[in-house]
């Protein structure tokens, strides 16, 4: 049964490896038998994955919505002693599960008490594999606003800043932004995103669209608050600088 689970940004895991110890001058070691010396296992705590081909059709777009058809099982992330994982599915549901990392990894669901695991698969320093979805290691859960939002824009002379915290500064009337990408629910021709006011509900949903070093932003016509609509005119650019 799948629960629904808070996400919390992951820091960047730091990887380790046992460095041998020195063979003395005098030591002669026997050539008549070798030892096999067993492969440091990857430190999997506090590290965050998304789905490689999510990842790469958000490389080649930009599109969160175009992206979307990987999201059905989005991201894998782990706790700081790696024994608890958590799977994300279209960014908004999600499940607990405890971790057997041996000679496979596999996930058993804390829910359902079963002796085979729900899920199984491999891990190196780069990709991490469930069945038959791969996915990759990012730094942090904002990973889309940290690849193409994060930094300052112009807009016809005057500067826009977006900050990692989702402030959003230069935009009279609003402070904060929130890029889209959950559209389960929510039917649209194109990206999303949310302009806000702390401690408001005050809100406005921009379309947009990157082209070169500039995005595009629409007006957004809501046909059914949240669930339905569709691009309208264009309203502004934003260069980035």
């Amino acid at each position: 049964m799948k629960k629904l689970i808070i996400l919390a940004t992951l820091s960047t895991v730091i990887l380790s490896c046992n460095k041998p110890s020195s063979q003395t001058e005098t030591s002669i070691p026997d050539s008549t038998t070798t030892t096999a010396v067993a492969a440091p296992k990857l430190a999997l705590g506090n590290s965050f994955w998304v789905n490689a081909r999510y990842l790469e059709t958000l490389e080649q777009t930009k599109s969160p919505l175009k992206a979307k058809i990987y999201a059905d099982t989005v991201m894998v992330s782990f706790n700081a002693a790696a024994d608890t994982a958590n799977l994300v599915w279209n960014f908004h549901e999600g499940s607990a599960y405890k971790v057997k990392n041996g000679d496979k990894l596999e996930l058993f669901n804390v829910y359902e008490v079963k002796p085979t695991p729900e899920y199984s698969g491999s891990v190196d320093a780069s990709t991490l594999k469930l069945g038959n979805t791969s996915f990759k290691k990012v730094n942090e859960i904002g990973f889309v606003e940290k690849k193409f939002w994060i930094g300052k824009f112009d807009n016809k002379g005057k500067t826009i800043e977006l900050r990692a915290d989702n402030q959003l500064l230069g935009i009279d009337g609003y402070d904060t932004y929130r890029v889209w990408v959950d559209y389960v629910t929510t039917q649209t021709d194109i990206d999303l995103i949310d302009f806000g006011k702390k401690d408001s509900d005050k809100t406005k949903t921009y379309g947009y669209k990157f082209e070169g070093n500039e995005i595009i932003f629409y007006d957004f016509i809501w046909k059914e608050d949240g669930v339905m609509g569709k691009a309208g005119k264009e309203v502004f650019r934003w260069k980035k600088l």
